[in-house]
């Protein structure tokens, strides 16, 4: 480091972020301008963006979440990694919280970087919570290809989320107090991503809503497969895993405008994996794992 190369990490707001967008994705850009408790970092030297880190610290909250960090490839090894640390520290410590965590993919170019910077600043040792694949066109089609048609019956029926009504709408709300559904899997727990209506599905169990496979618009063509929930009496009948199916060819059906799919999968989803490991495995493009580490405060 030069004596001129002194960083400088601060928070950004407004305009000042403008600098900074390119250091991280659209999706996270619109979630810092429209999500409480995101905060943005920025590392300059001589007033010149060199790196960015991008928090979640909500108020009250134990934890806060390192959702990225970058530095300029041309910029590292010069602390700026750690200085953009240091005041996300400070940052969480100032709201109340007691540690910080962090996620990243295993089999990212930086991933390296990333487990030897947070191992210097005390950092636990990285493990494994997640899995994410992700598939294209081919993968759609050999699903397709290896399953089953889902068969209607007088029991059980599948509609398009492009169909739903208020009442449905409403009907899917209180599921979510009566059944203790977690946000991450009820429609409203994603307020900033677009539901692809034409791809996602609703399930009836004799007219009843029992379930859903919920897809977002992730990018211009990329579709994340966001939430699967059936009630739970029907767990282990196989219903989940046609809804997923099917789901899978709607998505095949918008492939020529939507060519992309990923999804989440955690570790300790071992049905989902058999899944995967006997069905899908040979169609999908590419899976890594989730990485997750934390510092106390």
């Amino acid at each position: 480091m030069n004596d001129s190369d002194i960083v400088i990490s601060r928070v950004l707001e407004g305009f000042h972020r403008v600098p900074f967008a390119r250091f991280t994705s659209s999706y996270t850009n619109r979630r810092c301008d429209h999500e409480a408790g995101m905060v943005m970092i920025g590392a300059t030297i001589d007033g010149r963006p060199v790196g960015l880190a991008v928090m979640f610290c909500a108020a009250e909250k134990d934890e806060a979440i390192l959702e990225s960090i970058f530095v300029d490839p041309r910029r590292r090894r010069i602390d700026v990694g750690r200085s953009l640390l240091a005041a996300a520290g400070e940052i969480a410590t100032r709201a109340g919280a007691s540690k910080l965590t962090g996620q990243w993919y295993d089999d990212a170019p930086s991933s390296s970087l990333i487990e030897t910077l947070l191992a210097r600043d005390g950092w636990k040792t990285p493990e494994p919570k997640f899995n994410i694949h992700r598939a294209s066109r081919p993968g759609f089609e050999f699903l397709d290809r290896t399953s089953r048609p889902w068969r209607s019956s007088s029991r059980f029926e599948l509609e398009s989320w492009s169909g739903m009504k208020p009442d449905d709408l409403r009907i899917v709300d209180a599921l979510r107090e009566s059944h203790d559904i977690p946000l991450g899997l009820h429609p409203s727990g994603e307020t900033l991503l677009e539901i692809s209506a034409d791809t996602s599905l609703l399930l009836r169990d004799r007219g009843s809503i029992a379930g859903w496979f919920l897809h977002h618009h992730l990018g211009h063509d990329i579709i994340r497969y966001s939430s699967l929930w059936v009630r739970p009496d029907l767990i282990g009948r196989g219903v989940g895993l046609a809804l997923a199916i099917e789901g899978v060819r709607r998505h095949l059906a918008v492939a020529e405008r939507r060519p992309r799919g990923l999804f989440v999968v955690s570790l300790k989803n071992e049905a989902m994996h058999r899944f995967i490991t006997r069905r899908i495995a040979p169609g999908l493009d590419r899976s890594s794992a989730l990485l997750h580490s934390e510092r106390a405060l």
